[in-house]
């Protein structure tokens, strides 16, 4: 797919960064238009000719190093609906299919043959993974924001919390923010630094809490990871686009070995006019499409905000799940990539516009550039951070044991007869086998195997009805919901032990506990 690619280069000295913002013209036969001298702020165009490759060379090599270095780091694509941004960012459909590598794969990159329609992202890991620096892999999270919530892909869309650091303290209605302030001791008196993470920096922000990782070590991972984001992300069919994405996806990186900054990817669902799409009489996808403009508006509330140069302008970045997981990247010590796309489709010229004055505006943002975090240099000091992590693991383990003993952690009821406990046990096992298998056969569909969209099917009617099954008994009190508090104690566990396996510990001895179910996760998209 060739596309007609406009990009700026990283400006600004080592005091104060721009974020550099890139313009990407999806083409369209016959038409001849060009914005060459209409955009004067954009200071350098390439022409359709420049690919993939050129894209990420010039929108985010330089983020290798800085990345490297212990800098956070963010790439993300914005554009109307149908403009390319999924393109971009990850490349084509059925891109990440168990037979790319074999049949595709014609690019040599890094001395990796990969195909040439891969987008930035598997560019980024891979020239990571090419990097002496890293020698256990990258720590790798995906996320979607679907209706201002925030749900992690790679627990089959699992609800997550959204909780703020630093002076951040809870924001109603979107999750648990916790106070960082609050000062917690362990079992000898001991105080226990909060978010005892690796040097964490003493700034404010935001961040998910409980998302589950997957350690990227070679193309082959990669391609793992991203086949299940790419089956599970929720998309739909609109008149602007087939496979449009109804969700925006962050995907965030961690090498905590070397540092704990953040690279985050973030593919921002389409800004769209509910009327062109026809989902005017559609429900669901027109409050889909107004959680889409409304959390881009807040986006863009914010860059203007930081657009506008008056340093005390407050920046409104709680108005969303999105721009607060942004916000690091957009006003705080973060190297920052935009890329813009477009088309050149004349009925979609006012969208187009609008997207390029978005980006004009972010590239008269200016982040202030310091350390995102101290470099571990010394062994002892990744010692004494690894033994806190510990100390506080011990300490979430008694306290998950001690809602356990107390009825508090959920689970079957025991007032109920064996024979419904029994009956439930077993349902929800098939549940669970039916959803691996459903995932199984999504990627199935996509690699275009025969017979597959007939298995699909079956699945899928099989996972409704166990879900039914599953939500009746639910509410007759034979399964109850665990509380608030073991579920967010069993995330912080879960980020505890990802860290410790970037950090080169053994964890293969520490027992895994998985976030449980719940009601509301059970009934989220079920109808019936």
């Amino acid at each position: 797919m060739t596309k007609r690619s406009t990009r700026i280069h990283w400006a600004g000295n080592r005091d104060s960064i721009s974020i550099t913002t890139s313009l990407r013209f999806k083409p369209s036969p016959g038409d001849t238009r060009t914005i060459q001298g209409e955009f004067t702020s954009f200071s350098h165009f390439f022409d359709s000719a420049k690919g993939q490759l050129q894209c990420y060379s010039d929108a985010c090599s330089r983020t290798i190093e800085e990345f490297l270095s212990g800098r956070n780091c963010t790439v993300f694509v914005y554009g109307q609906t149908g403009s390319g941004k999924t393109h971009t960012l990850f490349g084509p459909p059925n891109s990440f299919h168990s037979n790319t590598l074999k049949n595709d794969a014609t690019e040599a990159f890094h001395n990796v043959k990969i195909p040439v329609s891969w987008g930035a992202f598997p560019r980024i890991v891979l020239s990571l993974l090419n990097n002496s620096k890293i020698s256990s892999g990258i720590t790798a999270t995906a996320v979607e924001i679907y209706m201002d919530n925030c749900y992690d892909l790679m627990r089959d869309g699992q609800k997550i919390a959204v909780e703020g650091f630093g002076r951040s303290r809870k924001v109603s209605g979107r999750g648990s923010f916790l106070e960082t302030a609050e000062i917690k001791r362990d079992s000898a008196g001991k105080w226990i630094p909060p978010r005892t993470l690796v040097d964490k920096p003493k700034n404010e922000g935001y961040e998910m809490r409980g998302a589950k990782s997957l350690i990227l070590t070679d193309v082959h991972t990669l391609l793992e990871f991203m086949s299940i984001v790419e089956a599970t992300r929720t998309s739909k069919s609109h008149k602007l686009n087939e496979r449009s994405s109804r969700s925006h996806c962050v995907i965030t990186l961690s090498i905590p070995s070397i540092s704990n900054a953040k690279y985050m990817c973030v593919d921002l669902a389409g800004s769209e006019r509910i009327m062109k799409t026809g989902t005017i009489d559609n429900d669901l996808k027109a409050a889909e499409a107004r959680n889409i403009n409304t959390s881009l508006t807040s986006l863009g509330r914010c860059i203007n905000a930081l657009a506008s140069g008056n340093p005390s302008a407050f920046v409104p970045y709680r108005d969303s799940v999105l721009t607060m997981l942004l916000k690091q990247s957009l006003g705080g010590s973060c190297y920052t990539s935009v890329i813009i796309t477009g088309t050149e489709d004349a009925t979609m010229h006012s969208e187009t516009m609008s997207s390029i004055q978005f980006g004009m505006r972010c590239s008269r943002v200016s982040n202030k550039e310091q350390a995102a975090i101290t470099q571990i240099k010394r062994e002892s000091g990744r010692e004494e951070a690894k033994g806190e992590l510990l100390a506080e693991l011990r300490i979430i383990d008694e306290e998950i044991q001690s809602l356990v003993d107390t009825g508090r952690s959920g689970g079957l009821n025991l007032d109920f007869p064996n024979s419904l406990r029994q009956s439930f046990s077993d349902n929800m096992g098939k549940y669970y086998h039916h959803k691996s298998a459903l995932a199984a056969c999504k990627q199935q569909v996509k690699a275009g195997q025969t017979g597959s969209e007939k298995a699909r099917q079956y699945e899928e009617s099989q996972v409704k009805n166990l879900q039914g099954i599953l939500l009746r008994s639910m509410t007759t009190g034979v399964y109850t919901d665990p509380c608030s508090r073991y579920i967010k104690i069993v995330q912080r566990r879960i980020d505890i032990i990802s860290t410790l396996r970037g950090m080169n510990v053994d964890v293969t001895s520490i027992p895994n506990i998985e976030v449980p179910l719940t009601l509301e996760h059970l009934a989220r998209g079920y109808e019936g």
